[in-house]
């Protein structure tokens, strides 16, 4: 079988090894964290060991890994492992919970987690590295750009696109042909209703723009 390693340790990175762990498509050979000069393995998951930190991402393939996923819940640093990984000929994979609906005619990017509960409509394009949280869905012909995460429970209507970076916070709802800009976040509970730009912070019903990030 498949070894891969996951890159982090932390709340996100045991959701996406209980994925890895019901799909049985690879073994878990380990995961990096800064935690792994006081912590051998990932917190109540024992039997999943923490076996370094990014310091040893250029020496994975030598050792025999060439898989990897970004189990980071932050979307700066994932887009930036991701990069990292990359220098080092390493591969990438996407991870899609058994029980989550993806249409056929949708894409899904490198290094995408979609989770448990979570439904992805027709034409929708996924990007890399991007997260699709627990019971969330995306609607139909909707583009969501890479490093984006849509956190759980949150509804983005048909025809929407959100740009490269951009949080959408926890049962937000974003209506039908709404454009989000990049790397902006958009609050828990918020509901967009007319679009919203690059590098901003917005919360509400209806959301309004609070402060420029």
């Amino acid at each position: 079988m498949k070894k891969v390693v996951i890159i982090g340790a932390g709340g996100h990175a045991r959701s996406v090894i209980d994925i890895f762990l019901q799909s049985g498509d690879y073994e878990i050979a380990g995961c990096l964290d800064p935690c792994y000069s006081y912590r051998g393995s990932v917190e109540f998951m024992e039997d999943i060991h923490i076996i370094g930190d990014d310091t040893i991402i250029p020496d994975l393939v030598k050792l025999g890994m060439e898989y990897v996923f970004i189990a980071i819940g932050d979307n700066k640093l994932r887009c930036k492992l991701m990069d990292t990984v990359k220098k080092y000929a390493l591969q990438v994979v996407t991870i899609i919970s058994p029980n989550a609906y993806i249409s056929p005619r949708a894409e899904i990017g490198t290094g995408s987690c979609v989770m448990a509960g979570a439904a992805i409509s027709v034409n929708c394009k996924i990007g890399e590295g991007v997260i699709i949280n627990t019971n969330s869905s995306v609607d139909h012909d909707c583009q969501i750009n890479d490093y984006v995460h849509i956190a759980p429970g949150t509804a983005i209507s048909g025809s929407t696109i959100i740009s490269k970076g951009t949080h959408i916070g926890t049962n937000a709802a974003v209506i039908d042909g709404v454009r989000i800009g990049s790397w902006s976040y958009i609050g828990a509970g918020a509901a967009v209703v007319k679009d919203i730009p690059s590098n901003v912070m917005a919360y509400g019903v209806p959301a309004k723009i609070i402060r420029e990030i």
